[in-house]
Formats: structure tokens, C-alpha cells, sequence
């Protein structure tokens, strides 16, 4: 007696297909939900010191950066939903949508490597050599990526939505292993000025307990570690493509933005319980340490 016939290949195929798109229909789901519960999760904790610390400041290019990190991400956040999650998108609604999502992200990360690269100065004590050095190294990454987003940009292609298949737009094509040397750039260019930070806090500043830049460093690692592991996720998603690249390029934008308005709150919180006990403040090594929009001046009374 012989084995009783099995479905037909193309119903298991069909329920293959089934399945793998309700999967990623709720992986999608839940990441996007994540990225928009932990942006406004983070807003309502800090919202308190942003209102004492922030508001009251005089405008200055560092307040600036902190309010278009800050409120940036509630116009664009929305928007990589939109494209995400919502079924049966017109094709021709597709790429209008992936660019301003793309370019609004890659703005953010731009604001937090700014940042970056304005507080490495301020360790160094302001030096002009140290931003020109950096800034210049920030201009070339910079630009590289905006270059290789655009051509990625200009690769996609989209095809009429599918229905009751995976939600938001229905991609056909698109130059994918441009996005990630992008990121791998900037990676490249943030790990270079965390280096540089780690030498110089331990050249100059290793016997140094000033809370002020202590709270610098300890920031600022913990922006690098989180951000490496940001850009260490987004290059898995490109290479295994079960996420969306706009919603793990989303998360990365969400975390500099985030990590950004920390480091710059606790900067200026410690700089205000410092001044409520003195405008000045020398330390142990003869050196005075004052507080200037984003980070330090750092000014050596050694040598006088």
C-alpha cells in the first residue's frame, strides 16, 4: 500500500509564503512601534531638564542642534510608518516617501556626529588644529555618504502593491550595499574620534575627578557603544533583509538623537550645580575648566 499523496507544491509553497510574510509583517510592526515608544519615552524623562537647562539658554549653535535633534525625529518618525506599515501604497507614492524618510535620517545622524566632533574639540582644550582635523574629516564623510545615498536613492525601483502581502511599499530593486559602506563610513569616522578622546583623557585629564569631565567621557562612551551597535544592527538587517532598511536607518536616527540630547542635558546639569556654588572652579592641577555653549575651554594656568 502506498503513501497517501501529499498537497500539491505550490500549496506548500503557498503557506510557505504565507507564513513568512506574516513574520515579517510583525516584525516590521513591532520594530517601527519600538522606535516611536522609545523616542517618546525619552522625551517625557528629560522633558523636565530640557525646559530648566535648554529654554532658558541664550541662543547659540549648540541649542540649535539640540532642538532640531530633539523635535526633528516627531516629523520624520511618522513618515517611515507611514511607508512601512501601510498597506497598498501607490508605486508612484513610494519614492517620494523613501527620500524624505532617507534624507531626513541621515540628517539626524549628521547632527549627532556633529556633535561628536564638537565635543572631541572641547576636550582638546579648543583646539583650532583638533576641528580642523576633524571637522574636515566630518565634511569628507559626510559627503561620501550623502553621495552613496543618493545613488542608492536613484536605484529603487517599485512595483504596484501586492495585496493582502507585506504592508507599506512593495520594493522591487535598489543598491542596498551602498547604504551599508555608508554606514560603515561613519562608523569608521566615529570610531577615529573616540579614539583620539580616549588618548587624550588619559594623556591629560587621567588625574583629573572633575565631575565635569567625567560626565563628559562617561557620556560619551556610552553615545559610542550604543551607536556601534546601532550601525552593527544595521548592517545585519542589509545583509539578512528581514527589516526594512528605513526602519533600522530609523532606530539609528532615533538613537543619535536621543544619546545626543543626554550627553548635552547632563553636560549642562553638572555645569549648573557647579555654578550655583561658583562661576569658577580650579582644579588640582592648576588648571580652570569653564563651561562655553556645547563643552570646555580648557585653560592652563601652568605655564603663567
Amino acid at each position: 500500500m502506498g503513501d497517501a499523496a501529499g498537497p500539491p507544491n505550490f500549496v506548500l509553497s503557498w503557506i510557505r509564503l504565507q507564513d513568512v510574510t506574516v513574520s515579517k509583517r510583525a516584525t516590521r510592526t513591532v520594530w517601527a512601534k519600538l522606535t516611536l515608544l522609545f523616542s517618546i519615552f525619552d522625551y517625557c524623562l528629560t522633558f523636565g531638564l530640557e525646559t530648566s537647562l535648554i529654554w532658558p539658554a541664550r541662543n547659540s549653535l549648540t541649542k540649535t542642534l539640540f532642538l532640531l535633534a530633539r523635535y526633528s525625529p516627531f516629523v520624520d518618525v511618522p513618515i517611515v510608518l507611514y511607508y512601512n506599515l501601510t498597506p497598498n501604497i501607490a508605486a508612484n507614492a513610494c519614492l517620494g516617501l523613501n527620500v524624505v524618510s532617507t534624507t531626513m535620517g541621515l540628517f539626524g545622524i549628521a547632527i549627532g556626529e556633529l556633535i561628536l566632533v564638537i565635543w572631541t574639540y572641547a576636550l582638546s582644550g579648543c583646539k583650532r588644529s583638533v576641528l580642523f582635523i576633524f571637522g574636515s574629516i566630518y565634511i569628507v564623510e559626510a559627503t561620501a555618504s550623502l553621495i552613496l545615498i543618493g545613488i542608492y536613492l536613484n536605484s529603487l525601483t517599485f512595483a504596484p502593491p501586492i495585496p493582502n502581502a507585506l504592508p507599506g511599499c512593495n520594493q522591487t530593486g535598489g543598491e542596498t550595499i551602498l547604504v551599508g559602506t555608508a554606514f560603515i563610513i561613519a562608523l569608521f569616522n566615529e570610531f577615529l574620534l573616540m579614539c583620539y578622546a580616549l588618548w587624550l583623557g588619559y594623556r591629560k585629564y587621567r588625574r583629573i575627578r572633575n565631575p565635569f569631565i567625567v560626565t563628559l567621557y562617561r557620556d560619551g562612551i556610552t553615545y559610542f557603544l550604543f551607536l556601534f551597535l546601532g550601525y552593527g544592527a544595521n548592517l545585519a538587517v542589509i545583509l539578512v533583509e528581514k527589516v526594512g532598511i528605513s526602519l533600522i536607518l530609523n532606530l539609528l536616527r532615533v538613537l543619535h538623537s536621543v544619546l545626543f540630547c543626554r550627553v548635552l542635558l547632563n553636560v549642562r546639569q553638572v555645569e549648573h550645580k557647579r555654578a550655583e556654588e561658583s562661576v569658577r572652579m580650579r582644579v588640582n592641577s592648576g588648571s580652570e575648566i569653564t563651561f562655553a555653549a556645547l563643552g570646555l575651554q580648557y585653560v592652563d594656568y601652568e605655564d603663567s
